[in-house]
């Protein structure tokens, strides 16, 4: 991924753009007065928490397959065979499964 250049140009100018947001909120709950603004925030806010509490039920995860059929690639290390003497596996029911290589020892 490529990172845009900090310059003081463009660091200058976000805190420019910072400024000019402040200043606008600043003005426009003057114009509006604070009830009204409570009110619209009230139902921003509550807006805002329905949208997060649906987005994952629609959005797809990103660590599970999109469709049925694509299986999830796992990322293994490199795997000593010949100097392993046994694996031990715990499944999700709980049973653990032991192998053992005798003729490598």
């Amino acid at each position: 991924m490529r990172v845009p250049k900090r310059s003081r140009t463009w660091i200058l100018g976000g805190r420019v753009f910072a400024a000019l947001i402040v200043g606008g909120l600043i003005g426009y709950l003057i114009h509006v007065g604070l009830d009204k603004a409570d009110k619209i925030s009230s139902v921003i806010g509550g807006l805002s928490a329905l949208v997060a509490l649906v987005a994952p039920l629609l959005l797809p995860s990103p660590d599970r397959p999109t469709s049925p059929t694509a299986a999830p690639r796992l990322n293994v290390g490199k795997i000593d065979v010949p100097h392993a003497s046994g694996v031990q596996i715990n499944q999700s029911g709980g049973n653990v499964q032991h192998n053992t290589f005798p003729g490598l020892r």
